[in-house]
């Protein structure tokens, strides 16, 4: 038996990593430091980022 694949079946590209500018990162730390601590989540959910993006 051969593993060869059929024509066509190339694997999904892989997505682009995100880059953020300076002005974007000094405006989200800002927004995450000044919001209520029950708050903090909703920032980073709503800009798609995980905890460990932000350190305190």
């Amino acid at each position: 038996m051969t593993s060869t694949k059929p024509a066509g079946s190339d694997p999904a590209p892989r997505p682009k990593r995100r880059s953020f500018s300076p002005e974007y990162k000094l405006r989200i730390v800002a927004e995450y430091d000044a919001a209520p601590k029950n708050e903090k989540g909703a920032v980073l959910r709503r800009e798609r980022l995980y905890h460990s993006h932000v350190k305190e």
